[in-house]
């Protein structure tokens, strides 16, 4: 009512001349970090002409630094000093050699303060010195080797490298000769990056490729982290064979790749082909000479086909400091490709390019000699910034990219001077990219890699860099293909293509203004920004039809504006609502970073009272004169729009009934504006338009959308958000047309509550025969008897229907009008999702479709108005349903195939990408691209001395309430009902606050990190409850009939599972505060987890524990962020 009250201009999204402005935008920034690169190159130039007159050798240690002379700098997350540089040396370094660190200091000191952004600045010499600015104290454990580290190859050698590397095993290699030659097989692995391609190949007797990725046995690969991840494990595990090497059939496979790669692709012309042989040269000794022979007529042969064109550098493995004169001149004829030598004639008059020679023995320093290899390339002289895809800054934390340059004296390259600048800066105005409700923009490189679009997580959030992965799969739309093509041969470009609803992405659903066509027109307008390799692009969904935007508008007389920096400001009605600093005074108003026009300095700079201030009083100046502070032009208005919400949230607070069980009330608008009832300071990472409830509102327009339960970031405990859109006109209902979100955090309880009190009948057994529960519209559950058990298991989010009630979830399978199960891909962590949509327009009620399940009846019908649906079930004896979960991780148990009928929680299985070309396989380039994942949320601390000193803001008066219908879902009540064993229950239960008994368990621990110091360790966690065991015979005669059918299950489903072996968790749950985040050990509750818990429990649901054998370490540290109590069910 009071935003159709509201005027609104109407705006045509002009996608050509919004992307001019915005890439004009990105192009600035770069040209600051390009400006400070040149400047840094010309000082290093000028000190090297200084330096052959008085030469400039002084250096200081970075290792041996004094920790007096450096401060914490949050712009670098580690303590550092602003004024000096510091210098690592790799072995190699004479003490003569040119060190223009100290002349640099002033310059990248000035360069410093002058730009946002930067991070390290450095200077990389080919003499071996890292000198780096602001100096830092490294963990300097071994020597340091920067100039085989991709960046230094790629800013000296920017052309593409071609790499087979060829590892002998066979027989005459011995075990030390084998692990120098692993080693060095690492070494060039680590050197080069994704605009190379490699292969490694191992010979003995036969050739081998590496198994991950078929793709590898015919391509080369671009070196992408997952390709390197992939052939460091094949390296790695190389055993020596007890055959004679085979060197001819070695080289005639890498020629073979390295052809059928130039065929493949468009062949640049300056491009180098190098295979690196690491061998010990030991020919058989019966037929050495023919074998050599053979060898260099493979080479012959096979170069010829390629025009002369490859070179071949040789690695000569030493034995125990002794190797034959013999093998190490048959090493260097190959290197040389000396054919004549052997009688073989020249098949082209083109010249060889020579490679080189060189011994490896076990003192040598492999960094510096194999992880050189690049130098025996052709150096073009190539004067041009390079750009780096994002990484993980390994100095202090979060994702950098780095823009370098090579220094050169005439022609004698001097090294490098690179400039770190941190991603969530660069990417900001994309990330944060508003114009209209109707358009998004993502930001590719010259390959078609994504750096950043509207499904991927905000780079100022991310510690890993995210897998390269192709704009085609996020954009996955027919004719998106032709898009591509165009997006990247033409430097400036728009164009309209048409998509059918029924295959279009989520991401375009919630932008669609017109919503009853079959199809809608999307256009995406797109430029390189000029000086780098990025191309940004505008997409507008449905360009032809307006978007409406508030007209300028005043605040609310009556309402005063208060910004949620409660702590700098001295509120004088300040007090506690649980853990978070509040007022009741009035709402709060928070700006997310979204709502600023220079984000990342919002959130990377502490606010200040005078800032806050300032934003106050020109959000509620209603006379237009006072000066911008930095936020986006919209804003005001959305501030003042949702000013008139709150006198209507202040009566409420007044006269509903339903405030006990209310945490708090907020609306949130499209541009991060978020105000909040009662006023609380909040995280200032927090986004609004990223959390789930806002999503799901967004998602289902005009309904009521119920979120959760998760745990309260702000210490209430667990609870369910209920959300609504708001929209610009009341006839228009499309998501489209949403200007702002509401919603309310209601306790967990609360739902529950309202079940038993309008159906009497789900309480007359406590909860056991009859059973009564609410679920959203993807079959979590909102309510159940399980979720308020005092024995049931913690945590209670993410519980599935096909968990708690498999017979009603297998029959209801069986009404394919009314769910579907759905697939899509996640490229955040490589995994296929599978997930349950059910029809939020179900008209009537639902009941038993199979006669079979005579045992179980149910009715199901959906709440008018919301995405949910309310259900009963009547459990007269005991019957067997299964849905096949795993109990040890997310995976489903088949990942093979997927039917629409069969019984399964929701899992994820590997995401099958072609390493070489980057493409899915057919079948899972049909599944769209997941939405974006949720955020964690962090929690503000205050300070401790003001959290004693205040009160709480809410006093339930739980002692005070004698029945349990008056404390059951009150706010920070809990009904206590058992002792702190877990089991008895007390003879009188009682009304508590919920630090005292939460769950119902008196004395048991809270699941927030910071209330357990508190509490002995002597009390009962809630992840130690188990339901009690079922019956010893019942379960002996139940269990060995499960152990016969679940063997032959079992054992199937594993044999075709050894080739998935992948890892991955589903994003971030709800709260960063969960005791389970914090790395507690794993195996002990695992254990703990398959004993007796639940096996067979209240639903008579058999769980299928299927263990499987480790992953690699590496895997799960990179993908598993969580514990076991974490996966959606289990």
């Amino acid at each position: 009512r009071i935003f159709n009250s509201f005027v609104y201009t109407e705006k045509i999204s002009n996608g050509e001349s919004e992307v001019q402005q915005l890439a004009k935008k990105i192009r600035e920034k770069f040209n600051r970090y390009l400006d400070v690169v040149n400047r840094n190159k010309q000082v290093v130039e000028a000190s090297y002409t200084a330096h052959l007159t008085s030469p400039l050798t002084a250096i200081q240690d970075c290792c041996t630094l004094p920790p007096s002379m450096m401060e914490f700098d949050g712009n670098f997350n580690t303590n550092v000093s602003r004024t000096i540089s510091c210098d690592r040396l790799s072995t190699t370094v004479n003490s003569r050699a040119f060190n223009p660190g100290r002349d640099l200091n002033s310059v990248l000191a000035d360069n410093l303060k002058s730009n946002p952004g930067i991070k390290w600045q450095y200077f990389s010499s080919e003499e071996g010195i890292f000198t780096v600015f602001p100096a830092h104290k490294f963990r300097c454990k071994g020597t340091y080797e920067h100039r085989s580290r991709p960046i230094y190859v790629s800013t000296v050698r920017p052309q593409s490298k071609h790499i087979v590397v060829i590892l002998d095993h066979g027989a005459s290699v011995t075990d030390t000769q084998l692990q120098i030659a692993k080693d060095a097989a690492q070494v060039i692995l680590s050197a080069i990056d994704e605009h190379d391609k490699i292969s490694v190949l191992t010979v003995a007797d036969t050739v081998r490729t590496c198994s991950l990725d078929q793709c590898y046995k015919t391509f080369l690969s671009p070196a992408t982290s997952e390709t390197k991840r992939k052939m460091s494990t094949f390296v790695s595990s190389v055993k020596a064979s007890d055959s004679p090497t085979q060197h001819a059939s070695g080289f005639q496979k890498a020629f073979q790749l390295i052809r059928s790669t130039n065929n493949n692709t468009k062949f640049q012309a300056n491009t180098d082909l190098v295979v690196i042989y690491l061998s010990a040269g030991i020919t058989s000794k019966d037929s050495s000479e023919e074998d050599k022979k053979a060898t260099l007529r493979v080479i012959n042969e096979e170069n010829s086909f390629l025009n002369n064109s490859v070179m071949i550098l040789t690695y000569a493995l030493m034995n125990d400091g002794v190797t034959g004169l013999k093998e190490l001149a048959f090493l260097r004829d190959l290197a040389e490709q000396n054919s004549g030598k052997y009688g073989v004639p020249d098949r082209t008059a083109l010249p060889v390019i020579k490679g080189s020679m060189m011994v490896l023995n076990q003192l040598s320093n492999l960094e510096t000699t194999v992880g050189r290899f690049y130098t025996n390339l052709p150096n073009r002289m190539i004067d041009e910034a390079v750009f780096s895809l994002p990484f993980s800054d390994e100095m202090g934390d979060g994702l950098i990219m780095t823009v370098s340059k090579p220094c050169y004296f005439g022609n004698l390259l001097l090294g490098i001077v690179g400039v770190d600048v941190n991603l969530a800066y660069i990417l900001e105005d994309v990330t944060y990219y508003q114009d209209s409700l109707a358009s998004y923009t993502f930001l590719i490189d010259d390959k078609g890699y994504t750096l950043m679009h509207p499904s991927l997580t905000r780079p100022y959030l991310l510690s890993e860099p995210p897998l390269h992965t192709d704009i085609i799969h996020y954009e996955n739309i027919p004719k998106f293909e032709l898009v591509r093509q165009n997006i990247l041969s033409l430097p400036l470009g728009s164009q309209i293509i048409t998509v059918p609803v029924n295959s279009s992405l989520s991401w375009h659903i919630n932008k669609l203004r017109e919503t009853r066509k079959e199809a809608y027109n999307v256009s995406y307008a797109w430029k390189m920004v000029q000086d780098t390799s990025f191309i940004l692009c505008i997409v507008v969904i449905q360009p032809e039809i307006p978007v409406k935007q508030l007209k300028n508008l005043n605040t609310v007389p009556s309402s005063k504006l208060l910004y949620h920096r409660l702590d700098l400001l001295g509120q004088p009605s300040a007090c506690l609502h649980f853990k978070q600093l509040a007022t009741l005074e009035s709402p709060t108003v928070m700006l997310s970073a979204g709502s600023f026009s220079s984000p990342y300095e919002h959130l990377s700079q502490p606010e200040t009272k005078r800032m806050v201030e300032h934003y106050t009083a020109y959000l509620s100046d209603n006379t237009r004169l006072i000066a911008n502070p930095g936020l986006k032009f919209s804003v005001r208005n959305e501030v003042m729009a949702t000013s008139h919400v709150t006198d209507e949230w202040m009566t409420q607070m007044e006269m509903s009934s339903l405030n006990t069980y209310i945490v708090r009330r907020y609306i949130a608008t499209p541009n991060g504006v978020l105000r909040i009832y009662p006023g609380s300071l909040m995280d200032k990472a927090f986004d609004p338009t990223r959390r789930q409830w806002y999503l799901h509102a967004v998602a289902n327009p005009g309904l009521i959308s119920l979120t959760g339960p998760y745990l309260d970031v702000g210490g209430a405990g667990y609870v369910v958000t209920i959300s609504h859109t708001i929209h610009s006109s009341s006839t228009q209902l499309s998501s489209g047309h949403t200007v702002a979100v509401m919603g309310i955090d209601f306790t967990l309880r609360y739902f529950y509550k309202v079940l038993m009190d309008l159906l009497p009948v789900c309480n007359q057994d406590g909860g056991n025969k009859i059973r009564c529960f609410i679920m959203e519209d993807r079959g979590y559950l909102v309510a159940h008897p399980t979720l308020i058990d005092p024995k049931g298991h913690a945590p209670v989010e993410q519980q599935h229907i096909t968990h708690k009630e498999p017979l009603v979830a297998n029959d209801i399978l069986n009404h394919p009008n009314f769910v579907k199960k759905n697939l899509c891909n996640s490229f955040s962590d490589r995994t296929v999702q599978r997930f349950y949509k059910f029809n939020t327009s179900l008209v009537g009620d639902l009941t038993n479709l199979v006669h079979g399940s005579h045992c179980s009846k149910y009715r199901l019908a959906r709440i008018p108005g919301t995405n949910a649906f309310v259900g009963i079930v009547n459990e007269t004896c005991d019957s067997l349903a299964f849905c096949a979960c795993s109990m040890v991780d997310r995976l489903c148990l088949n990942c093979h195939r997927m039917e629409q009928n069969e019984c399964e929680c929701p899992c994820e299985c590997p995401l099958e990408v072609n390493e070489c070309t980057g493409n899915l396989t057919n079948a899972e380039n049909r599944n769209p691209s997941c939405e974006v994942h949720q955020e964690p949320v962090t929690y503000t601390a205050i300070d401790p001395g003001l959290q004693d000193s205040l009160h709480q803001c809410v006093n339930s008066r739980c002692s005070q309430r004698m029945e349990s219908g008056d404390c059951f879902g009150v706010l920070d009540c809990e009904w206590c009902v058992v002792d702190s064993d877990g089991k008895t229950h007390l003879d009188k239960s009682y009304c508590a606050p919920q630090k005292e008994c939460f769950g119902g368990i008196v004395g048991a621990k809270s699941p927030y990190v910071d209330d357990m110091g508190a509490i002995g360790d002597e009390v009962i966690t809630l992840n130690m409850i188990k339901s009690a065991p079922v019956g010893p015979v019942a379960g002996g005669i139940m269990g060995c009939i499960m152990v016969l059918v679940l063997a032959v299950y079992a054992y199937r489903h594993q044999i075709h599972r050894r080739s998935h072996q992948h890892m991955s968790p589903l994003a971030a749950q709800e709260m960063s505060v969960r005791m389970s985040n914090l790395e507690n050990d794993r195996d002990e509750r695992d254990d703990d987890s398959h004993e007796d818990r639940g096996i067979i429990s209240n639903t008579r649901f058999i769980a299928a524990v299927i263990e499987r054998h480790a992953h690699s370490p590496e895997r799960r540290r990179r993908y598993w962020g969580r514990s076991g109590t974490e996966s959606d069910h289990g």
